[in-house]
């Protein structure tokens, strides 16, 4: 998996210390003097910490770069084109009634593989012991040779792991933000494929679209058939989650939804005024969205229920029209929000942040990094490149591109007085000018500049490999 490869890669990846927060204060605006005080990276001003900084400087942006139709069809295109690369996107629509015995325990293998070295839980070192019994839960034993396949959804944020526990398992006594176990976020709504189960139930093995591992059981809510699971797929009118996150209201009628959070990008079915209710939760739906929402039941099955959305809350009916000024609006949505990495502590990582992001326009990208890179669409190879052959390729990039380095995804915004800017939900970075690593970490999404510099001393930009304009054509 991508993840286990990029632990050296986190590790080295350090950041500011607090003599590095030299950026630019201005008091020109009501915004800036809001955010007098305010840390930024090196070369960033105050001003740069908006979007419309940034939309205002970009040619244009406004423009819608593609239609729905056109997403829909560049999925399909994605799809097929990374189908063969390992972990990078599944074909949920491949899984029928079973799956072969041996096919799925090659699956359950390859995904989860013993770390090498010295692992902590709870600042206790990990015998050889733990990992055979991780191992012994994966219950291979208990596949059968033609295994049933059952199909689900997930009723609340969850996370994807390699092995069937919640131990937080690092390389450092006392680090609890580095869990090698921890794969990825899967976000509520999102369609599952149940492969396998542990002895005692409480893990499901699930395939998503971008990723498969163990998820706990308590949050995946099965259908009885394959059919009512298409059906519940089949977005028509819906809503999407176009903020950073909302909260549902409390609901003392709905326990299973009260307070829920809805991340940036998941999709909810709007209920028709003739099928819901005249009261909801004891209250008439004025003024809100109606919605329909998968619950879990005690017996582990899907329950709809309606739910309310007040109109305040930042959504989007249907998806967001895909232009450039609407890819930088939605990721500062996210600035200052903390890292997680794959997905840990309800946050996100380099990966996910794009993820999520080109999500509200209907776009299904890979979820790593590496898979990112792969996307086949409009790309420039910085291979081999000297400095000045990079200014070049960035001079001609589009806001709202991604670029990638070994371990890390960013989102580019332009170029001013000769320096190139990202917007990213970083590990962390050396200062400008300091080939010097220093020990803190930022953790944190971020707009900081190319001259960033990776531990090894070589700044983002000479460690830039590809960059991608999402959807334009190769």
């Amino acid at each position: 998996m991508m993840k286990k490869l990029c632990s050296s890669i986190l590790a080295a990846l350090m950041v500011f210390s607090s003599a590095a927060f030299s950026g630019t204060v201005s008091a020109s605006s009501p915004v800036t003097q809001q955010l007098q005080g305010v840390p930024v990276a090196d070369n960033v001003s105050l001003e740069m910490l908006q979007a419309k900084y940034w939309i205002d400087r970009t040619k244009d942006a406004q423009k819608t770069v593609m239609s729905q139709q056109e997403i829909a069809s560049f999925n399909i295109t994605m799809q097929k084109a990374l189908s063969a690369t390992p972990g990078a996107v599944y074909d949920l629509n491949r899984y029928q009634d079973t799956i072969s015995g041996e096919e799925l325990k090659k699956l359950i293998r390859d995904g989860a593989s013993v770390p090498t070295g010295d692992w902590y839980v709870d600042g206790r070192k990990l015998e050889p012991s733990y990992w055979s019994e991780l191992q012994d839960k994966t219950n291979l034993s208990g596949i059968r040779a033609a295994q049933q396949i059952r199909f689900g959804v997930v009723t609340r944020r969850s996370d994807i792991r390699s092995f069937p526990t919640g131990d937080v398992v690092t390389d450092d006594a006392k680090d609890v933000c580095y869990d090698i176990l921890q794969e990825s976020a899967i976000l509520y709504n999102e369609p599952v494929v149940v492969l396998h189960e542990t002895r005692n139930g409480l893990w499901y093995y699930i395939v998503m679209s971008q990723y498969r591992g163990w998820v706990p059981s308590k949050d995946v809510a099965l259908f009885q058939t394959r059919a009512q699971w298409e059906q519940a797929r089949a977005h028509k009118d819906f809503l999407v989650v176009t903020g950073n996150k909302i909260q549902l209201e409390p609901d003392p009628y709905a326990p299973a939804l009260s307070g829920l959070e809805l991340s940036m990008g998941v999709a909810v079915d709007l209920a028709r005024p003739a099928e819901y209710p005249a009261s909801i939760g004891d209250r008439v739906p004025m003024n809100n969205y109606v919605v329909k929402l998968p619950t879990r039941q005690e017996d582990g099955m899907v329950k709809y229920e309606y739910a309310m959305i007040p109109v305040n809350r930042d959504v989007s009916r249907g998806y967001l029209p895909y232009t450039r000024a609407n890819v930088m609006t939605q990721a500062f949505k996210m600035l200052g929000d903390r890292y997680g990495w794959g997905g840990m502590l309800n946050s996100r990582d380099c990966s996910a942040f794009t993820f999520e992001i080109y999500r509200c326009f209907g776009f299904q990208l890979p979820r790593n990094s590496g898979a990112q890179a792969l996307i086949p669409c409009k790309t420039y190879d910085f291979d081999g490149k000297a400095t000045k052959e990079r200014q070049k390729i960035l001079d001609q990039l589009k806001p709202g591109s991604i670029l990638n380095q070994p371990g890390h995804i960013t989102l580019y915004l332009g170029k001013v007085n000769g320096r190139y800017y990202v917007i990213d939900d970083t590990g962390g970075f050396a200062p400008v000018g300091n080939s010097t690593p220093v020990s803190a970490r930022i953790r944190t999404v971020v707009v900081n500049e190319l001259g960033v510099r990776r531990a090894n001393g070589v700044t983002w930009l000479d460690s830039l490999l590809k960059a991608k304009e999402i959807g334009t054509p190769q």
